[in-house]
């Protein structure tokens, strides 16, 4: 399915599952915006795509600011002159039980995974609507639709994403736009990694998290690129306000989602 010459901005797209994403999107010929607040990584990301004689550049991005999202839209704009694809990737993770979480790191969290979306979702419709058309993907978590213990501002978050995406998908299908969330399960990424080593015995949740899944193992970058790429193609036209449960079947053997 190949999305070529679609324009498309993947925030966080340095590392983990956002560097998975535009590096298969990459290869399907779009023309890749990496927007990244880690100037290095991002950039570093851009020249692998070219390198594989992909188009991408990078710009530095913070998706919790408002100015910082519209430069980076209009730097897009002005190199490439449109903006066919958004997926909003970029999020972080704090571990405390709200009993212990502060009003600080609630609103870090809220405001990096959900308002970013809201931020960037709104500074590319204008030219979305003026095109006629658009997909955006936005990336929550089975955290959306199942609460964990210490998980209270992530899991707030990832359900406010699919609730946001319902709405834009409403608001903005009279234009051909579409809007809808992919939901992964457990991946392999620094993310994670940074998560087994803060536990007492990695080696064992390492373990038991695989055979956690009906297909024996934990997700990849990937695994999660591939949803997008799907819904970011014609082959997804008539899909819109959908969530995507990317998990290796985890939901279903543990929630009966």
């Amino acid at each position: 399915m190949p999305l070529e010459p679609r324009v498309v901005i993947v925030t966080g797209a340095g590392s983990g599952i956002g560097r998975g994403i535009a590096i298969m999107l990459a290869q399907e010929r779009a023309k890749v915006v990496i927007a990244e607040i880690d100037q290095l990584r991002g950039s570093s990301v851009a020249d692998e795509i070219r390198e594989n004689n992909g188009e991408a550049f990078c710009v530095p991005t913070d998706v919790a600011s408002e100015d910082s999202v519209a430069d980076m839209v209009e730097k897009t704009l002005s190199r490439w002159g449109a903006i066919d694809g958004l997926v909003n990737n970029a999020g972080i993770f704090k571990e405390a039980e709200i009993s212990s979480l502060s009003a600080a790191d609630w609103d870090r969290v809220l405001t990096v995974n959900l308002k970013s979306m809201f931020l960037c979702a709104r500074a590319v419709l204008p030219s979305m609507r003026r095109q006629g058309g658009g997909s955006i993907v936005n990336i929550a978590s089975v955290h959306a639709y199942f609460g964990f213990e210490g998980h209270g501002a992530y899991d707030a978050s990832k359900g406010g994403i699919v609730a946001l995406t319902r709405t834009l998908a409403l608001e903005n299908g009279p234009f051909q736009i579409r809007a809808n969330v992919v939901c992964p399960g457990y991946i392999d990424t620094p993310m994670w990694d940074e998560w087994l080593a803060t536990l007492p015995d990695p080696g064992r949740m390492d373990r038991e998290t695989r055979e956690w899944h009906p297909l024996r193992r934990r997700g990849t970058p990937a695994d999660v690129a591939k949803a997008v790429r799907f819904l970011l193609s014609n082959d997804s036209d008539w899909i819109t306000g959908a969530s995507l449960v990317v998990d290796g079947g985890l939901s279903i053997r543990y929630f009966g989602y």
